[in-house]
């Protein structure tokens, strides 16, 4: 595959004292340079293919004379001679003769250096430093190399006299990935197969050689899926080409540091228990080991396939050690302030105290920022059997299954909570009885009697006025459900004023059952102003399908429905079911439905009215206590399928659309707005409260509201 801007990076060093090609192995270095060389033709290269034999510099400048000969007319044999007879004087005798013979010619010459790391020696990079800074400015010295020559990198760059082409340069982007497997033969990768390769190998060009190699012509997608550095291919080849030539002393602290994503010094003092971490990572960045460093010079970053390879190694070399290093890994992460990271190795170092202690202390943050989905990995991974046992791992996986609607999940680990010390503190200082009490009357709202006795004792139990309010939500929710409308408007309006930003979402779940309770009570309303913002609130930390988010839109609903807008209630309404319905065990479903039916009655859909009272009633037969929505449900049912007995003392009947249109008329809907909310014309809703009022024997709206009130209490069912 040509790689045409990098070609051109090369040929822009021909004025420079240096052009530098330094990248770790399998990086393209050498197949880069040979493109070029076919690419400007052979005729003014000279090419120096370097190994570890080659660090005797009477050896070495022999090499690189008999390139020079090959493409300098002026470099003879004499002048290879010169080097063989002389060892020991190349610096005063041979070197100078070469470079006078250089110094003839007037065509351009590139001297390719190539694995110039295998021969590199402190006598030799002096030679080389000097033949830099003498040589005729139509020679190009190209050194490729693993790590950084000692030939004053840093003082040609800052003077502008260096060009580099570095690992950054050298890796394959998506679509170089995508034309790389063309150029083989392979069929035309798809642009997401195109995305996962170049992810997978950090664009490394020898594991996608080994892939491209490896990769079968049918299950390719899973073959991506699963090519790691942990496939034996990448291991062998790293070992083969990396790892074994590392001294052993470099060899295992990259082993024991490869459990961590990113390291400075100092962590990797912490995990590996010795010092000078920071001198060593240095050293290796420089050399190229697959490692990087930030900006600040701070924090390294290994290459995905290679530390991926190393933990293989470690694992099969030194199974016990790993948990020991990931320990060590999440005290220094803890003490340093990276609790998700310290999280992590917590985990994988499979201490259950640790783990618990830090998952825990991190639920209410990461619920309230929308974060829950680091709780829910967590707690898949602590899933041995001790971790399964642990009191107050059940709290947090009660706490997460409650924001994920799964109540009876919830309950279950409550249960198991319990066994704990209920006087335990966690990182807040908070009980594990009073959490457990709490969440208990959020999740229990399916056993509402226990829902208000879990909540009574959460109230009492209470630490401060925070946990007060929030407590007093729980009750409150419970009075709700329980059909005390009236107690539970006072209850949450305390709670309400009670509970702070920092609590979204059970501020949330206040306000919404305060507005729910309110319009069962028939009370003035005070959450309704409220609505609109708490739910913006929960969108913004991710909450917007909880419990809480349902519950303020059927508040929304029922003041949309006092507003004199059944339909906009209608949508709220089925917004609120469509998140319950992943609870349908839930009495909070049970009350959507009755919502839903009594405000389908309101606009005449009597059949729609049915069908969800009826759905309710499929929830409230699966709960062990629904409190006071089965006597709604009867009550709801009774009027529904009671025959119409609207008759007037004419001895006329209201048909069904004029007691609907009165109705809403009642609800102070005017007469085009009662035509919106039915879907019908402004005529025909005149035409009906025409109708209505001959047959009342009235002559205005209000007298025939009030009668029709009154032929709704004669006919209401006792």
């Amino acid at each position: 595959m040509s790689r045409s801007g990098l070609l051109g990076a090369l040929r822009a060093g021909g004025h420079r004292s240096l052009t530098l090609v330094s990248a770790p192995a399998g990086f393209g270095k050498t197949t880069l340079l040979a493109e070029w060389v076919q690419t400007d033709g052979p005729g003014r290269f000279a090419w120096v293919s370097l190994d570890a034999g080659d660090c005797e510099p009477g050896r070495f400048w022999t090499h690189v004379a008999a390139a020079l000969s090959g493409v300098e007319p002026d470099v003879t044999e004499v002048t290879v001679s010169a080097m063989r007879a002389r060892p020991r004087r190349i610096g005063d005798l041979a070197l100078p003769r070469l470079l006078d013979a250089l110094s003839a010619g007037t065509d351009d010459v590139v001297l390719v250096l190539d694995d110039y790391h295998r021969a590199e020696t402190p006598e030799i990079s002096a030679l080389l430093a000097e033949f830099m800074r003498y040589r005729p400015e139509r020679v190009q010295l190209v050194v490729s190399t693993r790590s950084d020559p000692a030939l004053g990198v840093a003082r040609l760059r800052a003077g502008g006299d260096l060009v580099e082409v570095r690992a950054d340069a050298l890796r394959f982007d998506e679509a170089e990935v995508a034309s790389f497997f063309d150029g083989i033969g392979l069929p035309e990768l798809t642009p997401t197969e195109g995305h996962q390769l170049a992810e997978r190998t950090g664009g490394w060009p020898a594991p996608l050689r080994l892939a491209s190699l490896l990769m079968p012509e049918r299950g390719r997608a899973t073959f991506i899926e699963q090519f790691s550095g942990a496939s034996r291919h990448v291991v062998d080849y790293l070992a083969q080409d990396v790892l074994d030539l590392l001294d052993p002393e470099t060899r295992d602290f990259l082993l024991q540091v490869s459990i961590l994503g990113r390291f400075t010094g100092s962590l990797c003092d912490a995990v590996t228990g010795t010092t000078g971490s920071g001198a060593l990572l240095a050293d290796l960045e420089r050399a190229n080991l697959f490692i990087s460093v930030d900006s600040a010079g701070e924090w390294y970053h290994p290459h995905q396939l290679f530390t991926e390879a190393l933990r293989v190694e470690l694992t099969r070399s030194k199974p016990t050690l790993v948990p020991v290093l990931h320990a060590r890994a999440a005290r220094w992460l803890e003490a340093a302030g990276d609790l998700e990271a310290a999280t992590d190795h917590a985990i994988a170092s499979r201490d259950v105290h640790l783990a618990s202690r830090l998952v825990a202390g991190q639920v209410q943050p990461m619920s309230v920022s929308g974060r829950g989905a680091n709780i829910g990995r967590w707690l898949a991974a602590l899933s041995w059997p001790e971790a399964l046992r642990d009191p107050e791992l059940a709290f947090v996986r009660a706490v997460a299954a409650s924001l994920a609607n799964q109540l009876d999940d919830a309950a279950d680990w409550l249960d198991v909570a319990r066994t704990g010390d209920l006087g335990a503190l966690d990182a807040t200082g908070l009980p594990l009885g009073f959490r457990v009490d709490f969440l208990e009357s959020v999740t229990g709202v399916n056993d509402v009697g226990r829902a208000l006795a879990s909540a009574q004792g959460a109230v009492a139990a209470a630490p401060n006025s925070t946990w007060h309010g929030i407590a007093l939500a729980c009750l409150g929710q419970a009075q709700y459900l329980a059909g005390q409308g009236a107690e539970a408007t006072v209850t949450l309006r305390h709670a309400v004023g009670e509970i702070s930003d920092a609590h979204p979402i059970m501020l949330a779940l206040a306000v919404g059952t305060l507005g729910l309770a309110e319009a069962s009570a028939g009370a003035p309303s005070h959450a309704d102003p409220l609505l609109d913002r708490r739910a913006d609130v929960l969108r913004n930390v991710g909450a917007d399908r909880s419990v809480a988010a349902a519950v303020l839109l059927l508040a929304g609903g029922e003041r949309a429905r006092r507003r004199g807008d059944p339909q906009g209630a209608l949508v709220e309404l089925r917004l609120a079911i469509d998140i319950l319905a992943d609870m349908p065990r839930s009495t909070w479903l049970a009350d959507a439905f009755l919502l839903l039916a009594a405000t389908e009655r309101l606009v005449g859909h009597g059949p729609g009215a049915l069908e969800a009272v009826d759905r309710a009633q499929e929830v409230l037969d699966r709960v062990p206590d629904a409190g006071g929505l089965v006597a709604r449900a009867a009550a709801l049912r009774a009027a529904l399928t009671a025959p119409s007995r609207h008759a007037t003392e004419f001895g006329e009947e209201l048909s069904e659309r004029e007691v609907v249109v009165l109705r809403l008329a009642a609800d102070g809907l005017q007469q085009r707005e009662i035509a919106d909310q039915l879907f019908i014309s402004y005529n025909t809703v005149k035409s009906h409260l025409k109708a209505a009022y001959r047959k009342l024997g009235v002559t205005s709206r209000d007298a025939a509201i009030v009668r029709l009130h009154q032929l709704d209490a004669a006919t209401a069912p006792h």
